[in-house]
């Protein structure tokens, strides 16, 4: 099936069957599937299923029979792919022609909200700022700017795990911003709907305006 190739994010379990469901909430995208019984693909927005198609042997199998043998098999590899705006949308409309979209899937929106760049760009026009990703369970969705983003987003995973268990164990409310200070430059993440955006800076960034342009975007996210 000619689908855009995206970018690759890395490998996840079976999302189908709750084992690693949270790994593809947030991502808009492709699930390349390898399993000894075929191939197929699976496309997501947001972590919503819109289509699938699976082929073994001589038989193809589209939509909602796609997911049930891909959910019957025991795939080797499922790998998941991250898409920009134009490959989603050109994936949407490859798939609406080769009639692969899920049955109840009659208004599939053709733009992911939460993936827009003009929010990104936001921040990465602030003067200092390097380089910002929007991130989800450790793997970068969408970025902007010069940095090993799959670094970033694992990094910021980690960094993000640990700031909410100590705020937990502190009883100090939910996390707003986390900032991580040095003399090489800045990392602050905050969360952005079932996202987190994480920023790079330099050392000598305006730490404030930063805070407040985030803010702000939270606060449409809301």
């Amino acid at each position: 099936m000619n689908l855009p190739e995206g970018t690759p994010l890395g490998y996840i379990n079976n999302p189908l069957q709750d084992k690693d469901v949270q790994r593809i909430i947030g991502h808009v995208g492709l699930i390349k599937i390898t399993a000894q019984q075929g191939g197929g693909a699976i496309l997501i927005d947001q972590g919503k299923i819109v289509a699938a198609f699976f082929s073994s042997g001589d038989k193809l199998y589209f939509g909602n029979g796609a997911l049930e043998i891909i959910n019957a098999t025991t795939p080797e590899k499922m790998e998941l792919r991250s898409y920009t705006t134009d490959e989603y949308i050109l994936a949407v409309e490859t798939c609406r022609k080769e009639n692969l979209l899920l049955q109840d899937e009659t208004n599939i929106p053709t733009i992911p909200d939460l993936l827009d760049e003009s929010i990104l760009r936001k921040v990465l026009v602030q003067p200092g700022v390097i380089a910002v990703s929007a991130f989800s369970d450790g793997f970068s969705v969408q970025s902007l700017g010069e940095a090993d983003f799959d670094q970033v987003a694992a990094m910021a995973e980690d960094l993000l795990r640990a700031g909410i268990k100590i705020a937990k164990d502190m009883k100090i409310g939910l996390i707003d911003q986390i900032i991580l200070e040095t003399n090489s430059g800045k990392i602050i993440i905050a969360p952005y709907g079932d996202l987190f955006l994480c920023v790079f800076t330099g050392p000598d960034v305006n730490i404030g305006l930063i805070r407040v342009v985030l803010k702000s975007i939270q606060s449409e996210a809301r």
